[in-house]
């Protein structure tokens, strides 16, 4: 996955090409814990460690924003429409997240390419799917760009391609003329 940081250099390209390249929307994450990664990966089958922070989980996500520059970038590139995501720890996932907060089987990201939007299903997940901080329990949400997406206590940003292009030439320094 690619950071912030190195997405930079591909800025150089209109709007219309990076979508085409990188597809509609991203997943943006504070990269795991060393820690955290090799613990969820050894886990394997094994249960869920439960959640610490449900309160937090606000705070965690101003937290990770501070650092945006070192954030990791994950693309969606749905093919279809009504495509899911599986979330979980498993390898076999669609999206792996690796903390041992998130179920093997945590969650569905569907496509929806009639709204040109993702919605979010928690699969019974022990730690909860949020969104802006907020439990889904067992409702479907459609997500929202810029939403704030947690799985147990793992947090991610959810933007459109066309945001991320435009906060990344945002910060680039205009060149003097």
């Amino acid at each position: 996955m690619p950071s912030v940081r190195e997405l930079r250099a591909l800025v150089q390209t209109d709007v219309k090409t990076f979508q085409d390249q990188h597809g509609p929307v991203a997943l943006i994450q504070q990269p795991p814990a060393p820690v955290f990664q090799r613990v969820a990966q050894q886990m394997g089958e094994a249960r869920t460690v439960f959640m610490a922070h449900r309160s937090r989980l606000a705070d965690r996500l101003m937290a990770m924003l501070q650092g945006f520059e070192h954030l990791q970038v994950l693309f969606l590139k749905p093919k279809m429409d009504g495509e899911v995501f599986a979330v979980g720890r498993l390898e076999t996932s669609s999206l792996v997240v690796h903390d041992p907060s998130v179920s093997k089987f945590h969650a569905f990201i569907r496509w929806s390419a009639g709204d040109g939007s993702c919605y979010v299903r928690d699969a019974g997940s022990m730690n909860g799917t949020f969104v802006n901080a907020i439990a889904l329990g067992d409702q479907e949400q459609q997500l929202f760009d810029g939403d704030g997406l947690a799985f147990g206590d793992a947090q991610f940003l959810y933007v459109r391609t066309e945001t991320l292009h435009a906060h990344l030439c945002a910060a680039i320094p205009s060149v003097a003329r």
